[in-house]
């Protein structure tokens, strides 16, 4: 019953308002989605917490460094020791094959 009260709208009046309607709601959502919502100073690190998590990625990098120094330093000595080897062989080796005059 009531809806058969209400007047039927002229063609056309409905479009009049509803393309503009969806129009500013886009813009609205677009706007939500690329502004951020505004944080609170909460979520944000203090300075002393900054440079407690620098003074430990700091020591890590150190401790790495110092380790794959210690392995540089290993392999040099391992391939110098080779290479003395490698030399004392062919000096051998040198020995044997040169004629004596």
């Amino acid at each position: 019953m009531f809806l058969s009260q209400i007047p039927t709208p002229p063609p056309g009046s409905i479009e009049a308002w509803l393309i503009p309607a969806a129009a500013v709601l886009s813009i609205i959502a677009l706007g939500k989605k690329l502004l951020p919502a505004r944080r609170s100073d909460d979520s944000f690190a203090t300075k002393a917490e900054l440079s407690h998590e620098l003074a430990a990625v700091r020591d890590k990098i150190d401790a790495r460094f110092l380790i794959l120094n210690e392995k540089i330093d290993h392999l040099a000595n391992t391939l110098n020791d080779r290479f003395a080897k490698l030399e004392s062989a062919v000096a051998r080796l040198d020995e044997r094959t040169t004629k004596k005059l």
